[in-house]
């Protein structure tokens, strides 16, 4: 998908502040609210999926963020996903390549929980091996 330089641009200030009113937006791209509202619309049907709530840091002191780095059967790899999905804790699965089949984002309320998570998606049929990798701070994030 090919994006307009404004569109671009657009997306880029979204990406850091995606609560900037539309006339702000407008201000830093020289462009008319309007306009901002007509470019929204279009990329909300081409690039952009969903917009999301991004806790503050003190909201989530108790958390626990890990990724999990997932070998799987082959043959299992639906029925996997089909399982991960179920798992509200799973905030994202990714398939990748090299060394694993899978990476998964898990939050949860705490390192306890983390665990009964990790044992859950260990033990799920198909899973080869699994290696967890917990966050200890987060530096910036985008929202990718």
């Amino acid at each position: 998908m090919q994006l307009q330089d404004n569109e671009q641009q657009l997306l880029d200030l979204l990406k850091i502040n995606s609560r900037m009113s539309a006339a702000e937006l407008g201000r830093q791209l020289g462009l008319a609210r309007s306009t901002i509202h007509m470019m929204l619309t279009r990329l909300e049907e081409k690039a952009i999926d969903s917009y999301t709530v991004k806790l503050k840091s003190n909201a989530s002191e108790n958390q626990s963020i890990c990724y999990v780095l997932i070998t799987r059967d082959p043959k299992k790899a639906e029925e996997i996903e089909e399982k991960m999905h179920k798992i509200a804790e799973v905030d994202k699965l990714v398939t990748v390549a090299g060394l694993y089949d899978f990476i998964a984002l898990v939050r949860t309320g705490g390192n306890q929980h983390m665990d009964r998570v990790l044992t859950e998606i260990a033990m799920m049929d198909g899973i080869i091996k699994t290696e967890s990798h917990i966050i200890l701070s987060e530096k910036f994030s985008r929202g990718l």
